[in-house]
This record gives C-alpha cells, structure tokens and sequence, in this order.
C-alpha cells in the first residue's frame, strides 16, 4: 500500500467516529465487514457519504488532526511554589485498608451514599470463584473516622471480554478503566478509559450515564475521545449532589496520551480543562466549552483545537535514577474544600505525590506538597501509590483532614484495594476565609 493509501485509509478510519451513522453505512454497504470498505477499491463508492456525514455532523474532538498537545515541547513551565498552606503533611503509608479488591476508585457522592468504581479487582465482594472483573461500580456508607463501619456493596462488573456494560472502543489489547465520576441531578456519570493492558497507552474515552443509581448504565455509539486526546476525564468534584458548585457549570478535567508518563506515547504533562452548562447532556460533545485563556483572564471556546491547559509542569522526579525522570501530572482527583475555598488537585509521579491548590477551577495552580517516597523495595510502613483521589464528603468540617485514596502492586508492597491515608492541611492565618 503506497503512503497515499495509507494516509487516506487512515482518514477513513478515524471519520468513523465522526457520526454515529456511519459505521451502520459500513455494514450494510459491505456485508457486515468493515475493513472492505477500508479498501483502495471501495473509497470510490464510500468516499462520498463520508463527507456528506462529515460536513453535516457535529463537532467531535476526536477528529482533530493533531495526537495530543505535548505541552512541554511547545513551551515548558514548572509549577509555581503554593503560599496559601503553612504546612502540609500526607501519612507515610495507608492507614485504611478496606476489603474491597481493586485500584483507582474514582468517585462521587449523593446524599450519604459514595459512588465508586474500580478496575482489575472484584469490588466488595468476597466471591472470587470468576474472572476477574476489569471494572465494577458499587456504593460504599460510612467515614473514614469508622472504618470498621464502613460497608460497600457492588453494583455492576463488567470486562473485556463479555462488554455487557461498558464497550472497549479500541481494537488490540485494551481494556475498560475508569478515571472519573460525577453525581449531579439525580444521575451518576462515569468516565471510562480504553486503556492498554500494558497500561502505556490511554487511546480512547467515554462517559456513560445511569438514572437508576448504578444499576443500569447507557453509552453513546462511539467513543466521545480517541486517540489519545482528553482520553483520561477526571470530573471536579463540588460535594454531594455538587451543592458547592461555584456556578452552574458540570468541570471536567483531562489527560492527553495517557494517564500517567508512559515509555510508549508522550506523556501528559498538562491538565486541560473543560465545562458544559447544567441543564445540558454531558454526552454532548457541542455542549461542550473548552477552556482557551489563562488564569487571570478565562476565556472558553467550542473550539477543541483552541483549548490551552489550565496547569503545565513539566517537572520530573527521580531523572537521576531513571532517565528522563517520571513527570508529576498524572490520573487523580481534583476536588474542593469548602471550608478553605481552594481547590485541590491531588496528582503523582512514580515514587512521589503531588499536590496542587488554586482558588477557580482554571488556576492558577502551585504545587503546595511534593511527598517523596523513595526507591524501591517499599514497605507497609512507607510507600506511595497511584490514582490520588480525596473525596469531597470525606472532608473535615474546618476543611484541614482530608483522605488520600492511592493503590500501589509492583514496588514491593501490594495495596489492590480501596486504600486511604490521612492529609493534615493548615493554612496560614491571613489565607484563611
């Protein structure tokens, strides 16, 4: 195939995320197989509906020509040092393991009730007699200040191999993540990531929606991301039901390429940023504003090939041990802390934790703790994790204790399950509200 071919071929391929219509074209005009219509012979007869479909749909992020935007190539920054706390202390090493099997666990509340979703593990329950599930979602009660109290239950489990629930987008060796969740408007919202099982590569993205409380989830007919653009979704989380939500907007954060450094694709190195008015459907990309300005003057786009990241750090930790370093913006949770009014995003390296602070949503962001947890071999006494999240209903009343969710399998230590850890904020006096 000449490089005209392919480049063409490779066209054709990626507009069929362009509408939802267009992979049914496909099918019915060769027989149910996709890849004849990705013949030179076929273009002729499948050239010209394509354009049709694409000139008429709506806008899709998804098409955008570039692969991500490799925010250190184009003008490297390092995170500015945080004023606002006095001091900052995360634990050395969980102090919370709860019998729930699993990493990640994004998630949101409503009500009492934390929703939250996990991979690779079976969630709650202790019947282990089957594959294991790649994703689940359950609901947890209780606090973190009795943990023995605490009781989750499963809701749906669902892998790559049966996809009852939720599709792999992705041909080859991919798999369902989840990164985000959202409880807002008596829904629940998850965002879930094609990742690779090498886990080196985020290459697509969606967000499915359940009305029921988990029970039952709804996608859309192609993914909302590919490519590995905004393909790791991480929604600002405002309190229950979002009641401390700053204006009438639903946050979305993202990753480029994938969700943490990868030797495979570039790696993020710059947090993007999105809003969609309440009111409107978040599986609706045209509903979707994409943050273009910068901290001291905001500006929005509907324009995905406009938007600029709200924080870039191109920092890397442990270059010296591991060329070129592991860079620090990675799959976490931002949330706020009404108590203080400062939100705070709550990322990682491979060894370290990091965590930045800002008083709006788009920044701007400083680095107000960098925990260092060393090479390996770790210990229980003292080890790092992945996956940073601290929910929002676990904070304190005066908004100083919050609690760190991290997992950790592969440096000599093994917490594959909902693993928390206490981090003590003090502001200085004349920052606090």
């Amino acid at each position: 195939m000449s490089q005209r071919e392919e480049v063409l071929k490779l066209t054709l391929w990626d507009m069929r995320f362009v509408h939802a219509s267009t992979e049914t074209l496909y099918r019915r005009a060769f027989g149910g197989s996709l890849e004849a219509c990705l013949a030179p012979s076929a273009w002729p007869t499948v050239l010209l509906p394509l354009v049709f479909l694409t000139a008429c749909a709506p806008r899709v992020p998804a098409t955008s020509p570039s692969l991500g935007i490799d925010v250190c190539a184009r003008a490297p920054a390092y995170a500015e040092e945080s004023t606002f706390f006095a001091s900052a202390e995360v634990e050395d090493a969980n102090s919370i393991d709860l019998p729930a099997t699993g990493d990640l666990w994004p998630s949101c509340s409503s009500g009492t009730t934390l929703f939250t979703a996990w991979g690779d593990g079976y969630g709650f329950t202790h019947e282990h007699d089957r594959r294991r599930p790649d994703i689940g979602v359950g609901v947890l009660h209780g606090l973190p200040g009795a943990p023995a109290m605490m009781q989750g239950r499963n809701r749906v489990t669902d892998d790559r191999h049966s996809q009852k629930v939720f599709r792999v987008w992705t041909p080859g060796a991919y798999y369902q993540k989840p990164t985000g969740m959202l409880c807002r408007g008596g829904r629940v919202y998850l965002a879930v990531q094609d990742l690779g099982t090498s886990y080196d590569d985020a290459a697509a993205a969606t967000i499915a929606e359940s009305k029921d409380g988990g029970e039952t989830w709804v996608e859309g007919d192609a993914p909302m991301f590919s490519r590995g653009r905004f393909t790791t979704l991480m929604f600002l989380d405002t309190g229950p039901d979002g009641r401390d939500a700053r204006d009438d907007y639903v946050y979305v954060y993202g990753l480029d390429f994938n969700f943490r450094g990868s030797p495979r694709v570039k790696s993020p190195q710059g947090l993007f940023l999105a809003r969609v008015a309440a009111g409107k459907s978040l599986r609706d990309l045209s509903a979707w504003e994409w943050f273009s300005g910068d901290p001291v003057a905001p500006s929005w786009t509907l324009e995905f090939s406009a938007r600029r990241p709200v924080l870039v750090d191109c920092t890397r930790r442990h270059a010296a041990d591991k060329p070129p370093g592991y860079p620090v913006i990675a799959q976490g949770g931002v949330v706020y802390d009404a108590p203080l009014a400062r939100y705070i995003y709550t990322s990682w390296s491979e060894y370290t934790f990091e965590f930045y602070e800002a008083e709006t949503p788009w920044g701007p962001w400083r680095r107000f703790l960098s925990k260092d947890f060393g090479m390996p071999p770790w210990t229980d006494a003292k080890h790092g994790g992945y996956a940073t999240s601290a929910p929002s209903s676990w904070i304190s009343s005066d908004g100083k204790t919050l609690w760190v969710q991290s997992n950790t399998w592969s440096a000599g230590v093994e917490h594959n399950n909902l693993a928390l850890r206490k981090l003590t904020l003090s502001p200085r006096v004349s920052a606090t509200p």
